[in-house]
């Protein structure tokens, strides 16, 4: 575990605390020891001795000092200061070393105040505050282009950040039983085996009794769902036996994990830092909480909660549910699901007795298809379609899928209109949800041309006083009845949810259609004050088949709620972007390329769909297709600053620095202050101009906004190259202030470490961690093995090897 009995409540600084706050400890003894430059040295304790002793040394002809390092007498490290003036060394020694103690007293406090005394992992509110400060840095450094993609050439940071909740399953019945000591024992264990298993990278805290948190660094979904599932598979395997009645308890853990980005949606990034971060962790706890519901001892991720995460809470009349998913996760009005009992679930599995009959398991047998009618926030209600059997009824407790359309086996073809009388919805006349899905289903099989609108409450009437679905009923009846006035008999209305209708327009372009739901839109607002948001979507529209139609309707739906009155936007070009957008910002480029190319098909003039493709096929590694696209960007618009960083990039990537130097400079013309175009010009300068030119370009990037964290690297890095090891030793610890996840400024540290022939320790740690965060970069584990091989660890410097 990490703690140490010499100090108060188990907490003392480590090695590794010392290399981490490196650059803070430089600070604090500047403040009574002037010096030129610096390094720490961690010396070997002779052999048959735990700890070297440390002795003050100062050699005026050169004027070093050796600064012992002691913590209230315990021995930590040198303090090696270069270019130190001193009258008279031996009487100020005794001071030196008070003082420097004094320095590591307060960095022991520091760390007092962020770890949990237990476990020695981070306190909540030190945890919360790395991935506040995690989350602004992404914000600040994202490039600006549609789906906030940045440039992965520039020394910036990920642009994801995963969280992993751990919360032991039933572990108040373990304090009750057998008493709270066994349990903070088992929960100190828990966590050392923990903190040993992680990388260093990796934030590490207890958030409460027996939760634990954990902040990852370029968290991508798969790396969350690995990491869940190994501390989930760890936490089984320990082994729990109490002292007192003998008894081998069994512990377990649920895990839930959520990604920034990819958990979030639109009104989020429009919140601060702060508050995106707890909105991060209220969808890592929701993932928690379904992976409880779903069993315990399992790992659930918030995006597969809507999926496959949710269930019946209630069956109520009418054919009606209480669904335990809504607006936290993403449910929409629509919504089709698959219900299913947890004691049916099996997989098929069969096999042969002895006595030759066949025994086995049963695939999962679906008990119905709902669709959901109304969304609150954790809540949604929805209305049976279709029961594959009337005497399965569904129950509390039945698990729900989520179901695409076109897989759907509810059968339109032969449903509502087989019954003795069309079903309507009794509060505005016009077909209830299922009625209206059959029919258009039939009706739109053969037609040419038809159009479909659908029309939601744009303001919650729930936040009125009184009854929510009696005010929702009475605004969604003065719509219809207004409706009706004006659209022709030939057009079907249903209800599509509580607080939407949708509107079936036989034979009808969507350009009349756009004019009737804008004339609508406008009337409920003039005379019941009444806001409406509406999508509107026509076949036939590219290549899109009649059954992709309604799903075009809600994409256009999405798109007017992010317009201005009156909300009513026609699926076109732009609705697809919005669409591409959010592909793109769940992880998925290929599905996000598609949908951009078709917002391209609908209008070759859409620069966002084609700056937004190209940023995509450089993604892929397609640079060359990228290229064409900002081409033709700046052939429409010859002044669009992201298409002309853009060409720049890709011309860098494909060796023309020529035309890439070219493209940078009319990003400055445009916007001398754009930092992006000044660091790429000093990397072109770097390679056919020279350090002199490229210094200039990074110096000046470094003094503008945002800029000191892009070019810190880049400056040490000629600083290095001029033999000038100090300040590139300066520039590096100023990188990783900036960014402490900046894997390569921590290769070249440990490389600077090596090459000075100073302590191996402290760059086989840097060099561990930077390989932790990269582990693609060979060059970072090359650096490991150097460590390794220099303090003789040869097998362990083999095995590293091996992984490259």
């Amino acid at each position: 575990m990490h703690k140490d009995n010499l100090f108060k409540e188990g907490i003392s600084l480590t090695p590794q605390d010392l290399i981490r706050y490196e650059h803070t400890l430089k600070d604090l003894i500047r403040e009574f020891l002037p010096f030129e430059s610096y390094s720490l040295f961690f010396p070997r304790p002779p052999k048959g001795q735990f700890r070297a002793e440390l002795t003050f040394e100062f050699n005026p002809a050169n004027g070093q000092l050796n600064l012992p390092l002691q913590l209230r007498g315990r021995p930590m490290c040198y303090f090696i200061a270069r270019g130190v003036q001193i009258e008279d060394h031996e009487a100020v020694a005794p001071y030196l070393e008070g003082l420097a103690s004094s320095v590591l007293e307060k960095m022991l406090l520091y760390k007092g105040s962020i770890t949990d005394s237990l476990t020695g992992m981070a306190t909540r509110d030190y945890f919360m505050s790395k991935l506040v400060k995690e989350l602004d840095l992404i914000q600040n450094c994202m490039m600006p282009t549609t789906g906030g993609c940045k440039d992965p050439g520039i020394p910036t940071f990920s642009g994801s950040v995963g969280v992993v909740l751990l919360d032991m399953d039933n572990f108040q019945r373990i304090n009750d039983r057998y008493g709270y000591q066994l349990g903070d024992n088992i929960i100190a264990d828990v966590a050392a085996r923990i903190s040993k298993a992680v990388f260093e990278s990796v934030v590490c805290a207890r958030v409460f009794d027996d939760k634990f948190a954990f902040l990852i660094p370029d968290g991508r979904p798969k790396a969350c769902a690995r990491l869940a599932e190994e501390l989930r598979a760890l936490v089984e395997s320990v082994p729990v036996e109490d002292p007192v009645t003998g008894d081998l308890i069994r512990i377990s853990a649920s895990a839930g994990y959520a990604n920034y980005p990819q958990s979030l949606s639109g009104p989020h990034f429009k919140r601060s830092a702060g508050e995106q971060a707890r909105v991060l962790m209220r969808k890592a706890a929701k993932a928690v909480a379904t992976a409880k519901d779903y069993g315990r001892n399992c790992v659930f991720a918030y995006s597969d909660i809507l999926k496959k995460g949710g269930k019946v809470l209630e069956v109520l009349p009418l054919q009606r549910l209480a669904l335990s998913i809504g607006q936290s996760v993403d449910a929409r009005e629509g919504g089709r699901f698959l219900v299913w009992s947890p004691d049916y679930q099996s997989g098929t599995h069969a096999r042969i007795t002895e006595d030759e009959r066949i025994s086995g398991s049963y695939p999962t047998m679906y008990k119905a298809e709902v669709v959901i009618i109304e969304v609150q926030e954790d809540i949604a209600f929805a209305e049976i379609l279709h029961l594959s059997d009337p005497a399965w009824p569904v129950t509390e407790g039945d698990r729900l899928t989520m179901l695409n359309e076109k897989d759907s086996f509810f059968d339109a073809q032969s449903g509502p209109e087989a019954s003795t009388g069309p079903q309507r919805d009794i509060v505005t006349g016009l077909y209830n949800y299922k009625e209206f899905i059959g029919r258009y289903s039939r009706m739109r099989q053969n037609m040419d041309r038809f159009s479909v609108a659908v029309l939601r409450l744009a303001s919650n009437p729930a936040e009125n006083r009184g009854n929510f679905q009696k005010l929702t009923d009475a605004q969604v009846q003065k719509v219809s009845s207004r409706a009706e006035t004006f659209f022709d008999e030939s057009c079907m209305g249903g209800r599509y949810s509580l607080n939407s209708l949708i509107y079936f327009f036989p034979h009808e372009e969507s350009d009349a259609v756009m004019e009737k739901i804008l004339r609508l839109v406008r009337e409920c607002s003039a005379d019941f004050e009444i806001e409406l948001a509406a999508g509107v979507a026509s076949f036939p529209f590219l290549n899109y088949r009649r059954s992709e139609i309604l799903d075009n309707c809600r994409k256009g739906l999405d798109h007017s709620l992010m317009l201005e009155k009156p909300m009513v936007a026609q699926f076109d070009s732009v609705s697809l972007n919005i669409s591409a957008d959010r592909l793109y910002v769940d992880g998925d480029i290929y599905g996000a390329i598609e949908e951009f190319r078709l917002a391209l098909l609908a209008d070759s003039d859409n620069i966002l769909a084609r700056n937004s493709l190209g940023i995509c096929y450089a993604q892929v590694g397609k640079p060359e297709q990228a290229r064409k696209q900002f081409e033709e960007v700046l052939a429409i618009m010859p002044r669009n600053i992201m298409a002309l960083y853009n060409l720049g990039w890709t011309c860098q990537m494909l060796g023309n620095r020529d035309k890439a130097r070219e493209a940078y400079e009319k990003c400055l013309e445009l916007e001398p202050e754009n930092v992006f175009s000044l660091v790429r010009l000093g990397v072109l300068a770097e390679q056919d101009l020279g350090l002199d030119e490229a210094e200039k370009y990074y110096l000046r990037a470094a003094e503008l906004k945002g800029g000191d964290s892009l070019t810190m690297r880049h400056l040490a890095r000629i600083s290095h190259a001029r033999k000038d090891v100090n300040k590139a030793r300066e520039y590096l610890h100023q990188a990783l202030n900036a960014n402490h996840n900046d894997a390569a400024a921590m290769n070249m540290l440990a490389r600077i470490y090596l090459e000075s022939g100073e302590d191996p320790q402290i760059a086989e740690v840097l060099a561990r961690q930077s390989a932790a965060l990269k582990p693609g970069k060979d060059q970072f584990w090359e650096t490991l093995a150097m460590a390794l091989e220099v303090q003789e660890k040869h097998e362990e410097a083999a095995q590293v090897r091996a992984r490259f």
